[in-house]
This record gives C-alpha cells, sequence and structure tokens, in this order.
C-alpha cells in the first residue's frame, strides 16, 4: 500500500513565494538590476557564464582585459609623437577603470539592499529604497570580499578545467578527451556549490549580520545538510526563470504585428520618417522588455534562494526524493 506522505513540497512553497515577492515588491527592481550586474543569484546562470568562460582560458596565451589593456597601451605609444598622447591613452583606461570599479561597488551594495528589502518584507515591514541601499553600504566590505572570494574561486575552478581542454586539444588520443571530460564532470558541481554558497552567505552576513567567515561556514553547513532540496529548488527555479522569458519572447513578438505592418507600409509607400518611427517603437518596446523582465527574473531569484535560506534554518525539511521514497516503502 502507497502511503501518502504528510510533507509537503518545500520548492513549491518557496517559489510561490517568490513570485509574490518578486511581482508584487516592484518598488526593488531597480535594486534587483544593479545587484545581478555581478550577482543573477541563479546557479544556472553562474554554470552557464563559467563554461563560456572556460573555452576562453583553454589557451593559456589568452590574457583577457590586460591584454586588451597592454595592446592599446602599445598602439597609443607608437601612433604618438609625443609622450602626452600616451597620457591621455593611459588617462582613458584609468577613466574606464574607475568607471567599472564603481558600477561594481553599486552592485555589492544593492546586492546587500536586495536581500535586505525581500527579508524585511517577508517580516510583514516595507523598507524604503534609501533605507535598503544605506543597509547595503553598511554591509559593503563583507560583501565585497564574498564577491572576490567568489570569483576566485570561481576563476581557479575555470583554470584548472581549462587546462585538460588545452592539452586535449593538441592530443588526439581518446584518453586526452576523457580526461577532459572527467575534469568538467567534476568542475559543474563546484560551480554549483559556490553559487549556492555565496547567496546563503550573502543572507547571513544581511540579514543576521554573522561575521564573513561565519557566513560562509553556516552556508556550507546549510547546503551539506540540505543538498537534495538545494537542487530541486535550483532545477525548478532555472525551469521557472526559463519559461518567464520565453514567454516574453512571445509577448514581444505579439507586440511586433503592428510594427512589422507598419514596417510593410514604409516600404509600400517608401517613406524613411515611417521605417524610422517603426524601428524606434521596435527597439524600444524590445529593450524595455528585457530591462522588466530581467528586473522581475533576477528578483525571482534573489527572493527564491531568501525564502529557501529562512526554510532551511528552520528545518523540518523533507526532500521530494526522499518523500518519493517513503510514499512507496513506508520506511524512509
Amino acid at each position: 500500500m502507497i502511503l501518502k506522505s504528510s510533507h509537503q513540497p518545500v520548492y513549491r512553497e518557496v517559489l510561490s513565494q517568490a513570485l509574490r515577492t518578486a511581482w508584487y515588491d516592484r518598488r526593488y527592481w531597480i535594486l534587483s538590476l544593479l545587484a545581478g550586474i555581478l550577482v543573477s543569484a541563479s546557479a544556472y546562470d553562474a554554470m552557464a557564464r563559467s563554461i563560456r568562460a572556460v573555452s576562453l582560458q583553454s589557451s593559456l596565451l589568452n590574457l583577457g582585459m590586460g591584454k586588451v589593456i597592454l595592446q592599446t597601451l602599445i598602439l597609443n605609444a607608437q601612433k604618438s609623437e609625443t609622450i602626452f598622447a600616451l597620457v591621455s591613452g593611459v588617462e582613458i583606461l584609468l577613466l574606464v577603470a574607475l568607471l567599472a570599479l564603481f558600477i561594481i561597488g553599486l552592485s555589492c551594495i544593492a546586492q546587500g539592499g536586495l536581500i535586505f528589502a525581500l527579508g524585511a518584507r517577508m517580516r510583514g515591514k516595507y523598507p524604503k529604497l534609501r533605507e535598503a541601499f544605506h543597509v547595503g553600504a553598511g554591509s559593503f566590505w563583507p560583501i565585497v570580499t564574498l564577491n572576490l572570494l567568489a570569483c576566485g574561486g570561481l576563476c581557479l575552478a575555470r583554470f584548472l578545467t581549462s587546462l585538460p581542454l588545452n592539452w586535449a586539444l593538441d592530443q588526439t588520443r581518446l584518453t586526452a578527451y576523457l580526461v577532459y571530460i572527467g575534469s568538467f564532470l567534476i568542475f559543474l558541481p563546484i560551480v554549483f556549490l559556490i553559487a549556492v554558497v555565496q547567496i546563503f552567505a550573502l543572507n547571513a552576513v544581511v540579514l543576521h549580520g554573522a561575521p564573513l567567515s561565519a557566513a560562509i561556514g553556516r552556508a556550507c553547513a546549510l547546503f551539506t545538510k540540505n543538498w537534495v532540496v538545494t537542487i530541486e529548488t535550483a532545477v525548478l527555479q532555472t525551469l521557472l526563470s526559463i519559461g518567464i522569458w520565453i514567454l516574453y519572447i512571445i509577448i514581444y513578438l505579439f507586440l511586433m504585428i503592428p510594427v512589422i505592418v507598419f514596417f510593410l507600409a514604409a516600404a509600400i509607400i517608401q517613406s524613411n520618417a515611417l521605417f524610422m518611427c517603426s524601428l524606434a517603437i521596435g527597439t524600444a518596446v524590445f529593450f524595455a522588455g528585457l530591462v522588466l523582465t530581467g528586473a522581475f527574473t533576477i528578483q525571482l531569484q534573489y527572493a527564491t534562494w531568501i525564502h529557501l535560506y529562512r526554510k532551511l534554518g528552520e528545518g523540518g525539511i523533507v526532500p521530494k526524493l526522499h518523500r518519493l521514497v517513503q510514499s512507496i516503502t513506508g520506511f524512509f
């Protein structure tokens, strides 16, 4: 006889609450956009970006941004007749670097502010954006350090994985490719672990004021104890996010029907003004939808991990896999 489990799926409650939070708390979408510059809170996104980066790091001669900067300086030096042109080039690079640092810092503040705001909303409070930015700024250095640690861990993992790939590209033996596939299968769980530990540790730092080392320890302990539930939630969160983007594409294509009609009309009457107007409308609708969908999706992903973090802290969660075995056997 199959026994009915008394445990409810945790991901069902977490994702439904996260959807409501992402939609009804639209005032925090600006925080979501800024926070998503560095951390989108999607394990799938972290793994996808890392996979793309592995191919770029497969060649040890690829120096990335450092190579671009060096080539730019050399080009300025070759074309300039005086030292002033070279100094001008350095000033532009420094300005770009400062702008990048400002955006990175703002993103770190937004991460803390978003987690604080969504965590407060779950407790029935309504923090303002100014208060959220203030709390995020107060946790700036722990958040920056955590981002650097996560970035360093991902870079190290990508580099170690790219070594077998670089070796496999120079070999024709099957063993080389098997070694690369094996290292890649090890690489993906490591990236997933880093992404999950980072978002759990961010919750501990912002919501509980935990020191960085204690926050990382708590995040690792939560994942180790509840890894099945975490993977279940991450998979379903990924599928939900993909579904949202597919819905955006369908809505965008539907909204483009009048624009396409204007394009055809512009071609028939040979009106450049109508063509440019249609192009501007189509582009504006595309980017507006892209920004709004991105903000909603990022906030959904952050809300999912915040809800799950609170649930894991409360205890009593039984994974779906365990519930299935229990319902069949009655002994799990």
